[in-house]
C-alpha cells in the first residue's frame, strides 16, 4: 500500500478533528457508510456521484465485530476493505467505526451531506418497520446536514455477487437456502415477522446475572501448580429468561416477564435497565437468596473460557415465595395469548407451577435446560404438556434416557409423550431438527460458520422462534429463521446485545439473496 493511500485511513477520533479543521476553512464535507465489502462498479458511480456535492469526501466502514450479514461475512476483513477504499480516488479519508451503523461517525464528523444510494431510498419508502436509516437520518438532522440518495443504476448487489461466486457454505447448506429462496422471498419473510407485534407474551423463569471476567495470563505460579492469570476487566449481562425476554421484545411490541430475585441481593437496579423498554418486569423476591450469578473467567486475548464460578444454592428447592408467584399466575396467565417458560432448573419452576403452567396457559412455548448444575435432574417430561417444546439434543437424549438412539425417533417419542404440536431439536453446529405431525420432519443446518461465544444461541432461538410457531408459520420457515436468530447469537459475547428485528430481518435478507 502506497504512502498516499494509507494516508487516507485515519482512527474516527483523528478524523473528526481534521472535520471540524476543514469544515472551519469552508470545505464542504460529504460522508458515506456502509460495510463494502466487494466493491463493485455500482459503488464507484455512487462515490463519484457523492463526491459532487461537496469537496471532501469521507468514507467510513463497519469494523468487523459488528457485522452480521450472514455466514462468511465480512469476506474481507475491515483493514482490507478500507484500503480497496482509500485506493478509490474520489475519496480523500477512510475510516473504520466500532458500531453497527453510522450514526457516530456523523455525530463525530457532522458533514453536510450524508448519502446513502438508491437502494436505501427504496427499502425506506417499502419499509413498514423501524430501520437503521431511520436514527442515521434523525443524527444527520442533529448535526445540521442534509440526507441525500444518489440516482445512479444499482448494477449489483455485492451481496448478491458473494453468495453467488464464492462458495463459503458447504453443498448441504447450498441446497438447503436454494430451496428456501425458492418457496419464500426475503421480503414475505420480514412480513411475517412484522405481522407478530401484537402478540400478547408472558416470559417465566429463572434470572441468571452473567458476568464475564477477563484476565491475562501469568505463568505457572513458582510455588503451586497452578496458572496465574492477572485481572483485566469484567462486564455482565442480562441471562437467563431476561435474556429470552429481550429476543422476544424484538418482535413483539410489549413483554411482560415473570422470575424469582434474591431479597438479599436482588440486583433488581440492573436488571431494569438492561431490559428493553418495552418488557414490564414483574418481579418476586425469595427470603434469604441472592440472584443468580453465573461468573465466566476467560483469556482476555482468546476470549476462551477458562474457568466458572457459580453462584447458587445446592440443596433441595424450597420456593419460598411460590405462593405470591401462583397468586399473579392464576390472576394474569389467561390474558396472555403465548406463554413462554425458560426453566434453567434453578428453583423457580417448583412442582406446584409446573402443573399450574401447563394447565392455565392458553399456548405454552417450553424450554427446559440441563447444565452443571443440574445435570440429568431437570428434563422436559417434568412438564406434564406443552404446545410447543425446544430443547437441544443431550436434554432429549437424558429425558428418554438413551444415550445413542436415532434422534428422529427419540424425536417423534417426546412429540407424542409432551402431546405438543411442534417440536425443536437443536444439534449446535449440526442445526437443528424440527417435527411436527401435519409437515414430519425438517432438518436445517447451520447457517453460520463464524462462533464468537456459543452461550445463549439455544435461547436465542427458542425466544425468536416461539411467537413464529405460535402465529402458525410453517415447520421449514420457523427452522430457518430459528437457525439465523442461533448465527446471530453465536456471533456475539454472551448476552451481551440481544437479537434485534433489523439484525434478524437484514441476515435473512442477505442470506436469501
Amino acid at each position: 500500500m502506497s504512502r498516499d493511500i494509507a494516508a487516507k485511513i485515519k482512527p474516527l477520533s483523528s478524523l473528526s478533528r481534521i472535520a471540524h479543521k476543514l469544515r472551519s476553512e469552508g470545505k464542504v464535507i460529504v460522508l458515506c457508510h456502509g460495510v463494502f465489502d466487494l466493491v463493485y462498479p455500482g459503488h464507484i458511480q455512487h462515490f463519484a456521484s457523492a463526491k459532487k456535492h461537496g469537496d471532501i469526501l469521507i468514507v467510513t466502514i463497519t469494523a468487523d465485530t459488528h457485522i452480521k450479514k450472514g455466514p462468511g461475512r465480512p469476506f474481507f476483513n475491515q483493514a482490507l476493505r478500507a484500503q480497496f477504499l482509500s485506493a478509490i480516488e474520489h475519496i480523500d479519508y477512510v475510516a473504520i467505526v466500532a458500531a453497527d451503523s453510522g450514526v457516530s461517525a456523523i455525530q463525530k464528523l457532522q458533514p453536510h451531506f450524508y448519502v446513502k444510494g438508491p437502494d436505501y431510498k427504496d427499502r425506506k419508502q417499502k419499509s413498514k418497520v423501524p430501520r437503521r436509516l431511520d436514527a442515521e437520518a434523525q443524527a444527520v438532522v442533529d448535526v445540521n446536514g442534509k440526507l441525500l440518495f444518489t440516482d445512479d443504476a444499482v448494477i449489483f448487489s455485492s451481496s448478491n455477487l458473494i453468495n453467488s461466486f464464492f462458495e463459503h457454505y458447504p453443498p448441504g447448506t447450498r441446497e438447503y437456502l436454494k430451496r428456501i429462496r425458492q418457496t419464500y422471498t426475503s421480503e414475505e419473510i420480514v412480513e411475517r415477522l412484522s405481522s407478530l407485534g401484537q402478540i400478547k407474551v408472558l416470559v417465566i423463569g429463572d434470572t441468571i446475572i452473567d458476568e464475564y471476567v477477563y484476565c491475562r495470563p501469568l505463568g505457572k505460579s513458582s510455588k503451586e501448580p497452578i496458572m496465574v492469570h492477572q485481572y483485566v476487566e469484567e462486564e455482565a449481562f442480562a441471562g437467563g429468561v431476561l435474556a429470552t425476554a429481550n429476543h422476544t421484545a424484538s418482535l413483539v411490541k410489549k413483554v411482560q416477564v415473570a422470575t424469582v430475585l434474591g431479597k438479599k441481593s436482588t440486583a433488581e437496579r440492573f436488571i431494569r435497565k438492561h431490559l428493553k423498554p418495552n418488557i414490564q418486569g414483574h418481579f418476586f423476591y425469595e427470603p434469604g437468596a441472592s440472584t443468580i450469578i453465573k461468573r465466566r473467567f476467560l483469556d482476555v486475548l482468546t476470549k476462551q473460557k477458562l474457568f466458572q464460578v457459580t453462584y447458587l444454592k445446592d440443596e433441595l428447592p424450597v420456593l419460598k415465595s411460590e405462593e405470591k408467584v401462583s397468586r399473579y399466575l392464576l390472576d394474569h396467565i389467561k390474558d396472555f395469548d403465548l406463554v413462554i417458560v425458560n426453566d434453567f432448573g434453578h428453583g423457580m419452576m417448583s412442582d406446584a407451577l409446573v402443573q399450574l403452567v401447563c394447565k392455565q396457559a392458553k399456548y405454552l412455548a417450553l424450554n427446559v435446560q440441563a447444565n452443571s448444575a443440574n445435570y440429568g435432574f431437570n428434563v422436559i417430561t417434568k412438564y406434564p404438556r406443552a404446545d410447543f417444546v425446544c430443547i437441544d439434543e443431550q436434554e432429549i437424549r437424558l429425558a428418554l434416557h438413551d444415550k445413542y438412539g436415532e434422534l428422529e425417533g427419540l424425536v417423534k417419542t417426546m412429540h407424542q409423550r409432551m402431546k405438543c404440536k411442534t417440536m425443536i431439536v437443536t444439534k449446535g453446529s449440526k442445526g437443528a431438527i424440527s417435527y411436527s405431525k401435519a409437515e414430519g420432519y425438517v432438518q436445517s443446518p447451520s447457517v453460520t460458520d463464524r462462533v464468537v461465544d456459543r452461550v445463549g444461541a439455544g435461547d436465542a432461538l427458542f425466544a425468536i422462534v416461539s411467537p413464529c410457531v405460535y402465529a402458525g408459520f410453517p415447520n421449514e420457515l420457523v427452522s430457518f429463521i430459528g437457525n439465523v436468530a442461533g448465527a446471530l447469537q453465536v456471533q456475539t459475547v454472551g448476552n451481551k446485545r440481544p437479537i434485534e428485528f433489523a439484525d434478524l430481518t437484514k441476515y435473512i435478507t442477505r442470506l436469501l439473496k
